[in-house]
């Protein structure tokens, strides 16, 4: 498990946008979890790292880590992909995005059907990169917006009981 913190202090408005956003990388090659995380940590967003699918798991379900959103390989050696997408789908609604070498559509396919927000096909590029702090702009948007009905309703509901 690696954590470090990039930061960087000129920042433009969208390098803004990454500081506060910590995304998992899970691959068990080494040289591109050294790529990616090399990729994110210049773009300033705070980086975890997981080599096996288990790990990852564990430091998803840790929500003191703050994890925003998952990077994740899809030939995993101790758990498929697809069964990993599974996995964090039934502990999280973190936006998980695959990469991986294999540019085949079912491979594409399969992944978007389960439930990940995108397919990187490897290698990485920094511009594949460089917008992907808009998932977790979407997701927590979403997850105020839905706060606020919440309190909407429950402001309506105890209204509603004061008059009865």
């Amino acid at each position: 498990m690696n954590s470090n913190k990039a930061s960087s202090s000129s920042a433009t408005h969208t390098e803004s946008c990454y500081r506060d956003i910590c995304i998992l990388i899970v691959d068990f090659d080494p040289i591109c979890l050294r790529v990616a995380f090399g990729m994110l940590k210049a773009l300033t967003y705070e980086v975890l790292t997981a080599h096996r699918a288990m790990e990852a798991l564990v430091m998803i379900r840790d929500k003191d880590l703050g994890i925003d959103m998952v990077l994740m390989e899809l030939h995993m050696p101790d758990m498929y992909g697809l069964n990993l997408l599974d996995e964090i789908k039934s502990i999280s609604d973190l936006p998980v995005l695959v990469m991986s070498f294999d540019q085949s559509e079912n491979a594409m396919l399969s992944s978007l059907e389960k439930g990940a927000y995108f397919y990187f096909t490897k290698p990485l590029y920094m511009e594949d990169m460089s917008d992907i702090w808009q998932y977790v702009h979407t997701r927590r948007h979403q997850q105020q917006r839905q706060r606020l009905e919440a309190e909407k309703k429950e402001a309506a509901t105890l209204q509603e009981s004061s008059f009865n």
